[in-house]
């Protein structure tokens, strides 16, 4: 049982003894008024005893007296006057208990029976005033009654008179009611003020005590920060105080201690190792760090002299940091930076902290940073910063001493179709067996830096003329070796762009620019060939950037045209397609064949937009033909695809975009791509060429049997269309062999259910040799060039064969 428990039962205990003594005045007052009732009543029964066996008082001095009892007419009068004056019934008996006056007349002359204790017998019989309850059929609870005995003038009992008392009890009662009722409400207002001054004084009592339990057990936690309120002044506040005052000393002592240990396992568990010296220059502290790091153990490094420790700090143990190799005991060294912080003390050298970190992984990795900061991760070769970085020391010395240096820029030519083609992976394997022929051609003090993509440079010290087109006739030939890559083989060429005497120019950027210059010069002429740079083509490059940025805006402001090629079934000569070709109404240059922006536009990525609007507007101007003219109209229209739109998602999205503008039916579209092109992924491509298959598109293989390719694909990429390239049809007229070639191939177009087209038919003998072959469609200048829309339409109205 707890304080507030006791003290509560305390308090319980007195409002217990306050209603115990409530109860018993209750109870007291109720013996008292039912006592005095009875009392008054046993007087008034004694009056009316005396009044009749002695008579009523006389109202004159000469008046006879005459006793009620003997006279049982007066006796009902009197009996009756108290009954209707006084409220009081009364029953006179005689010593044989018969009734000699009732207020009830009809009981007069019956035993009175209604004593059941017989009380009014033992009254007769000795003379004394009893009380009792009548009980009758009638009053089942009982009346209350006095009897007292009737004795005459000699004192001899005559008989009893019994009288109903109970108005009178009524009345004591509830005048004493009143008295009750304030005694039991002044009880009760006292035990609740001791029930609510118990709760309050011991609910401020517990408070206090719990506090200073509670802070007792917290101190028990090792939590030294809980205070107690120590207002009062009585015992328990001054053992607040106390505690509180105990309390600060503990923590303090608690804050000592606990930031000793947190010191000691700081340095303990630092990562960095820590050893104190004392003045005499020996170690007299080291942590676990400093002795994996050494090799000695903290054992070993006791009482060790500092200075040998650090053989580098030949100085002695000076403030400052430094670094330097640590030999281990057991052979082995480490790249150490340590810190020495001397320790003074009133002027007085009293020692020094030395902080040691091993940064031999730190070193290493800044020097593979280094190294993958200043070097190509695929060839390994220097990039294009430390070529920059070699080219800018390369001038200062040839400033300084006029040795003559030299850069080539390499590009490789034909790479995109190969990485297209193969994949990456194969074009990655190439780029490093390229990295690794041109390291075999250079010399000793040449260097080699792959500057990206298909781009290299070779940076050539103390090189004349001779030497430099040496070295750039080298790097043609080991480049021009076919690589075999996968199990296939692929032949490359390159464009060398060559600054002979770079030691003139401002700085290496502007050196490696007009080399960049001076190799797309050597594109323009045929690639597979070095170019020494002249400053006339930096005219041409920026020619190229002019005609680059207003191709840009070609598109937008409408300068490409729409051209259509006719597609003639043999032999009756009408036409039954047409192929949709782009030119481009230069406002500079005029009207511009494909072949003068086309690759610029597939190196800068603006072919997509390009080929976009040639699907669009060769699909809107067939439709409309198709309407306006369907006798003339072409059946179908063909639109070349570039390789970059199958990488593109939303490829078949947009050819539905198109279909559903122009209204041109899914069966009127071929989409034309090279088999070169179809080849690079056969899974991915065979699963986009079907989605647009599914739209009702037809696939054609354009420029078939120049890829490198094999037969099987046609098995598994689905195509409808097979074009035979004009390499197959130049010179076919005489050659036998070229004949049977271009016969099997039609053959096997054929026999797979394939539409054969041959492209590049350039005169009638051509014509007449394919129609004898059993060719059905051809197209070449010698059956219509391109031309615009409305000029193939109003020419249409002739078959071709007829024109």
């Amino acid at each position: 049982m707890n304080v507030r428990q006791k003290l509560l039962g305390g308090y319980l205990l007195v409002a217990l003894l306050v209603a115990v003594t409530s109860g018993i005045a209750w109870h007291s007052a109720t013996a008292s008024a039912e006592k005095a009732a009875a009392d008054e009543a046993v007087r008034i029964a004694q009056g009316m005893a005396l009044d009749v066996t002695l008579g009523l008082p006389v109202d004159t001095a000469d008046e006879i007296v005459s006793p009620l009892y003997y006279s049982p007419r007066a006796l009902d009068n009197y009996l009756q006057r108290l009954h209707d004056v006084q409220h009081r019934d009364a029953v006179v008996v005689d010593s044989g208990e018969y009734i000699l006056g009732d207020v009830v007349r009809e009981n007069v002359g019956s035993l009175f029976d209604h004593d059941r204790d017989d009380e009014v017998g033992r009254t007769i019989a000795d003379g004394r005033a009893r009380v009792f309850v009548e009980t009758s059929d009638d009053y089942p609870d009982g009346i209350k009654q006095v009897v007292v005995p009737m004795r005459n003038k000699g004192g001899k009992t005559i008989g009893a008179i019994i009288v109903e008392y109970t108005p009178i009890y009524d009345q004591m009662m509830a005048a004493t009611r009143q008295a009750q009722y304030v005694t039991l409400i002044s009880s009760a207002t006292v035990i609740l003020l001791i029930l609510a001054l118990g709760f309050g004084f011991s609910g401020s009592l517990v408070r206090r005590i719990t506090s200073l339990t509670t802070a007792v057990r917290a101190i028990r936690t090792g939590d030294y920060t809980l205070r107690v309120p120590h207002d009062g002044k009585d015992e328990i506040g001054r053992l607040a105080r106390a505690f509180n005052s105990m309390a600060e000393q503990l923590e303090r002592s608690a804050r000592e201690i606990l930031a000793k240990e947190y010191t000691d396992s700081i340095l303990a568990g630092a990562g960095e190792g820590i050893c104190g010296v004392d003045a005499a220059g020996r170690i007299a502290f080291a942590n676990e760090a400093a002795g994996r790091i050494t090799g000695l153990g903290v054992t070993g490094l006791l009482q060790r002299e500092a200075g040998v420790l650090l053989p580098e700090a030949t100085e002695g143990l000076v403030s400052g940091t430094r670094e330097g190799r640590l030999q281990r005991p057991d052979g082995t060294a480490v790249r150490v930076e340590y810190t020495i912080s001397e320790l003074e003390k009133e002027g007085r050298r009293i020692g020094a902290v030395i902080l040691l970190r091993d940064v031999t992984r730190q070193r290493d990795l800044e020097r593979d940073l280094r190294h993958q900061a200043l070097h190509d991760g695929l060839t390994g070769l220097p990039n294009r910063k430390l070529l920059l970085d070699r080219l800018d020391h390369a001038l200062a010395r040839s400033r300084a001493s006029g040795e003559r240096i030299a850069l080539l820029y390499l590009d490789l030519d034909g790479f995109k179709r190969v990485n297209d083609s193969l994949g990456h992976n194969a074009g990655d394997l190439l780029l490093r067996t390229a990295a690794e022929r041109l390291t075999a051609v250079v010399r000793p003090q040449d260097s080699v830096a792959r500057l990206g993509g298909d781009e290299f440079a070779v940076l050539l010290e103390g090189a004349d003329s001779t030497a430099v087109e040496s070295v750039a006739g080298g790097c043609l030939e080991a480049l021009a070796r076919p690589f075999v890559v996968h199990g296939r083989e692929a032949v490359v060429t390159v464009s060398i762009g060559v600054v002979p005497d770079a030691g003139r120019f401002a700085d290496a950027d502007e050196v490696v620019r007009n080399a960049d210059v001076a190799m797309y010069a050597a594109k323009d002429l045929g690639r597979n060939r070095f170019m020494v740079f002249e400053t006339r083509m930096h005219e041409q490059l920026l020619s190229r950037l002019d005609q680059e940025t207003r191709l840009r805006e070609a598109v937008h402001r409408g300068e490409l045209r729409l051209h259509l090629q006719p597609v003639v079934a043999l032999p009756e000569g009408q036409v039954s397609g047409a192929e949709a070709l782009v030119r481009w109404e230069d406002p500079e240059r005029g009207l511009q064949q494909p072949g003068s922006f086309i690759p610029l536009a597939e190196e800068t990525g603006m072919i997509i937009e390009i080929d976009r609007w040639i699907l669009l507007e060769a699909c809107r101007t067939i439709r409309r033909w198709q309407e306006e003219s369907p006798a003339t109209a072409p059946a179908w229209v063909s639109v070349n695809l570039s390789a970059i739109h199958l990488d593109l998602p939303d490829l078949t999205d947009h050819v539905a975009y198109a279909l559903a503008t122009t209204g041109l039916s899914p069966h009127c579209l071929v989409l034309e791509l090279t088999e070169t092109v179809m080849m690079r992924d056969l899974a991915v491509t065979s699963a986009r060429l079907e989605e647009l298959r599914q739209l009702g598109v037809k696939i054609a293989i354009d420029d078939f049997g120049t890829g490198y390719s094999s037969l099987g694909y046609l098995r598994d990429i689905p195509v409808d269309v097979l074009k035979i390239d004009r390499s197959f049809i130049t010179g076919l007229v005489g050659n036998g062999r070229q004949q049977e070639l271009v016969s099997a191939i039609m053959q096997l177009g054929h026999t797979l259910g394939l539409r054969v087209v041959a492209e590049g038919i350039e005169d009638a003998g051509q014509l007449a040799l394919l129609i004898a072959m059993g060719c059905k469609y051809a197209q070449g200048y010698h059956l219509g060039r391109p031309q615009p829309p409305g000029e193939l339409r109003a020419a249409l109205t002739v078959p071709v064969l007829h024109r």
